[in-house]
């Protein structure tokens, strides 16, 4: 089969994509090795858990990575992407233990040992299929370092990072406040509760005044959302200026059914205007009430069990009890006791367990915690000295104010799945031991048993030690040392704006405090990609797209195009599954132009194969100067957007090069040059030109399918591999980018022929928005007249202009009898309308288009006479307001001449 005739078939990207994904893999085209004499690029994967399936936002933080890491490689530098999943604790254990209940199993009964066999039985079997969907996406990792957080490397990490912060004081047990999910009977973090809405109730309840003074109140009333939690109030408190209540402060009221005394406080936390201005401060179950009672040394009274029911500190009609079912009989006592004074409907915010899918308490337990206030101000440092970039800029006043009230981070999780904390304790004399090993006989009594911490690490005190520990951290070894000095410190992070602390900054406080490097020099936060509604993706809205069948119908390229096109940095991407046209729609378009350089190669007897970037030659053609000077402004805008991580500006301007440039109008202009050649008497000059010309398109279309190929890896392998024979093991991602410096020192790019091209392009556009606005037919060929001044700017371009217009071309100044007009590129375009449409109709159509214009001009006018809008708005938009009257007074010249001109000559 020849060349062309590979592209017979349409574009069809099933016919390719998974077979170009897996071979990238299998011939090792993205395996990196430490190298002396090179630059290295590194990028870690954010590892996703390994209980995931692919969503869209993995897909669009994947491409920009993958855009990143191709691009480097392109750049001749040796790159480094690092994938690998985390072990997920609280996920995979939700999941594990569900699979066993379904199972009639119970974990408490299977014990430690058997679950966590479960478990990797469980992550063997479905652990990889999130890696499997990164691979299909054309995810360029060194597949072979894939790591995954519970590997026995990794957990060594894990285990000596936390024993080193123990040995510098740095760690601590202490009773707080948790957030407590009943069903894991676990600690979860900030970003493992989901807010939701919720209609409620809000409860009002009197509480007994214990001595009231003469002539004042006998009770006061508390409005509360969670009844049950009174057994453990300490205190009633209102705001120290509500003037309502200044007699009651220092008293004290008893709290109803168990009948304690608590004291009335002072504290500005009150809201006068919520509810009665009165609260109940219930320290050991709610965060606010917390800070409240450490200010006023009120102490703390757990009134819950693990698993949310009452224990032995309410009263024993309601020990046992459910929460709500506690709720429920506490709410009908109150009423028949006369203490609820009434109760109103109140929308309210819940936090919700991610994966227990129930309410979360705040629960007071006894947890490990790490010091944060002197890693935080690590991650400061960085951030304001500039070593550190967060994209978009807007997220370090985030960071500043977040680090800057860092609060210790508790890291125990009362689970089995993940990382068991290393401390050990001698059964003997209760010697506590920190080691990454039990200890082989107690440092105190010589006791050899040992019973370690039942809990394991929060999975972000894992995931903290990424960036370095996925390169061998902290072994120190010749190998580990020739990966740390290869890979390490990594250049980007990109990943979503929700993790900025669990995961971003506590990765900066990790590498700076375990080996004094920033572990990378930027990061990127990804737009959230909602539905068209503005809506968050998520499996019961039934919004999420199925990416599977989106790939299958559109194509993989279309889906990392469309997704990276619409980027704005700071916004989010409101994704409907039509959008994927526009990148299935370009692939199309390259794949078509392919086809068409290609047989028109082949018909003249030009190898293709022999047309890379490297050979390009450009002829003494103005077409050819005006493509390449297109070429060179593209080039640098790609190289100055992903340098700057401007995706959309990278992707826009390729698609605007390739089909408008390349496509639209090259071609075009290409096709007269091809057929005359092809004429049988054919002269020596137009046989050269065809052929100079078509071999410098193949030769500059290589370099651009290179340019694309960070975004559209498959179309541009696909399409590269079949330019020529024999390519099988070599790959377009590990051919040469451009370097414009060396490309421009050879030929210099004329931007005057951009411009030049510009004005015909104007011209031809000009001429057919005219033939569209009259409804002329596409085969008619008009008189379009030009000014005489302009002859000896467009004369080397009037055929192929008179080509791609459908039009015969004359320059002169006298003007057609009806005519219809245009200004563009400050070129007057006058198409001859007669015969074509109704003088008198068009005189009329003209006269109204004044009276419009007349009536813009005096808004525009009017603000510009006003010295305060000129001195006071922002120069841009005074700019602005000046172009428009500018062009809106060229327009105006341009249609009294035309009226004058049908008017004189009896229209």
């Amino acid at each position: 089969m020849s060349l062309s005739g590979a592209f017979e078939k349409p574009y069809d990207p099933s016919e390719f994509e998974e077979k170009r994904a897996q071979d990238w893999i299998d011939k090792g085209f993205f395996a990196s090795q430490p190298k002396s004499d090179t630059t290295h690029y590194t990028i870690v994967i954010p590892p996703p858990n390994v209980t995931g399936d692919l969503h869209i936002g993995h897909v669009l933080n994947n491409t920009l990575q993958d855009i990143l890491i191709r691009w480097q490689r392109l750049k001749g530098r040796e790159t480094c992407w690092v994938p690998g999943t985390d072990h997920a604790s609280i996920a995979t254990e939700a999941k594990v233990t569900k699979k066993l209940a379904d199972e009639g199993i119970n974990k408490r009964e299977l014990g430690r040992e058997k679950f966590l066999e479960e478990a990797y039985k469980w992550k063997s079997n479905y652990g990889g299929r999130i890696i499997g969907a990164l691979k299909r996406l054309g995810a360029s990792c060194d597949w072979d370092r894939e790591v995954f957080t519970m590997d026995p490397d990794y957990h060594q990490a894990v285990l000596q990072a936390f024993v080193t912060l123990y040995d510098q004081g740095l760690v601590y047990k202490g009773h707080r406040l948790v957030n407590w999910c009943p069903v894991s009977q676990s600690v979860i973090s900030d970003e493992e509760v989901i807010s939701e809405e919720r209609q409620g109730h809000l409860w009002h309840i009197s509480y007994p005044v214990v001595s009231p003074t003469p002539g004042g109140p006998t009770a006061v009333e508390v409005a509360t959302t969670r009844p049950e939690t009174l057994f453990g109030d300490l205190a009633v408190a209102v705001h120290p200026e509500d003037e309502r209540y200044q007699g009651l402060i220092g008293q004290k009221v008893r709290v109803p059914v168990c009948d304690r005394e608590v004291p009335v406080i002072a504290d500005t936390y009150v809201e006068r205007d919520f509810g009665t201005g009165v609260v109940k401060i219930t320290p050991a179950h709610d965060m606010n009430d917390y800070e409240v009672g450490q200010r006023h040394n009120l102490g703390l009274l757990n009134v819950m069990n693990p698993d949310a029911s009452l224990n032995e500190n309410s009263p024993p009609a309601y020990q046992g009890l459910d929460r709500y079912e506690a709720r429920q009989k506490l709410v009908k006592e109150l009423k028949e006791r006369g203490l609820l004074v009434k109760t109103d409907n109140h929308k309210m915010v819940v936090g919700i367990s991610e994966r227990g899918h129930v309410p979360i308490e705040f629960y007071l337990s006894e947890q490990w915690y790490f010091k944060m206030e002197g890693l935080a101000q690590l991650a400061l440092e960085e951030t304001r000295s500039g070593r550190l970039r967060l994209l978009p800029a807007f997220t370090e006043k985030i960071w500043e104010h977040w680090l800057g009230g860092i609060k210790d981070w508790c890291v125990s999780r009362q689970l089995w799945w993940g990382h068991r904390i290393p401390v050990y304790t001698c059964t003997s004399c209760s010697k506590v031991h920190c080691a990454v090993e039990a200890p082989a006989a107690c440092e105190a009594c010589g006791h050899v048993e040992f019973e370690q911490e039942e809990d394991v690490l929060d999975t972000w005190a894992s995931s903290w030690l990424w960036p370095f520990a996925v390169q061998g951290w902290p072994k120190n070894d010749a190998q580990t040392q020739k990966q740390m000095e290869a890979y390490y410190p990594t250049e980007t992070i990109v990943t979503g704006q929700d993790i900025i602390f669990f995961w971003i900054a506590r990765m900066v406080m990790a590498g700076k405090h375990f080996t004094g490097k920033l572990p990378f020099k930027s990061v990127y936060f990804t737009p959230i990609v909602r539905d068209s509604k503005g809506r968050k993706m998520s499996k019961s809205l039934g919004n999420s797209p199925d990416l599977q069948k989106l790939m299958a119908e559109y194509g993989t390229d279309a889906l990392r195009f469309s997704l990276v096109n619409q980027i704005v940095l700071g916004q989010d991407i409101h994704w409907k599954n039509e959008s994927c046209e526009m990148g299935r729609n370009f692939a199309n378009k390259i794949w078509n132009a392919t086809r068409f350089l290609l047989s028109h190669a082949e018909k003249r007897n030009i190898s293709s194969a022999k047309c890379t970037f490297e050979s390009l030659k450009i002829p003494n053609d103005a077409v050819a100067t005006w493509l390449f000077s297109e070429f060179c402004q593209t080039l640098e805008t790609a190289d100055k957007a992903l340098s700057g991580m401007n995706f959309a500006t990278y992707s826009s301007k390729l698609y605007e090069h390739l089909w408008m440039v390349f496509c639209d109008w090259f071609v075009e202009l290409l096709k007269p040059v091809l057929a005359e050649a092809a004429e049988t008497n054919a002269s020596v000059a137009s046989l050269k030109r065809a052929d100079e010309l078509l071999q410098f398109a193949l030769s500059l279309f290589d370099g651009a399918l290179r340019l694309l190929h960070p975004l559209m890896p498959f179309v541009t392998e696909e399409i590269w591999q079949r330019l020529a024979e024999g390519r099988s093991s070599q790959t377009i991602g590990r051919q040469l980018w451009p370097n414009a410096k060396e490309l421009t020192a050879r030929y210099e790019p004329d931007p005057a022929s951009v411009a030049h091209m510009r004005a015909v392009q104007g011209v031809v556009g000009a001429v057919r928005a005219i033939r569209g606005q009259y409804s002329l037919h596409p085969g008619l060929r008009l008189r379009v007249v030009l000014p005489e001044a302009s002859r000896d700017r467009f004369g080397e371009h009037v055929a192929a202009m008179e080509y791609l217009s459908g039009s015969q071309l004359h320059f002169e100044d006298a003007l057609p009898q009806v005519v219809g007009a245009a200004l563009t590129q400050g070129t007057e375009v006058f198409v001859d309308l007669e015969g074509h449409v109704d003088a008198a109709s068009e005189v009329k159509s003209v006269k109204q288009r004044l009276q419009k214009i007349e009536q813009v001009l005096v808004g525009i006018q009017k603000k510009l006479s006003n010295e305060k809008f000129v001195s006071g708005a922002p120069e841009s938009v005074v700019a602005g307001a000046r172009a428009q009257e500018s062009e809106n007074l060229a327009e105006k010249k341009l249609l009294n001449r035309v009226l004058e001109s049908m008017q004189s000559q009896g229209g």
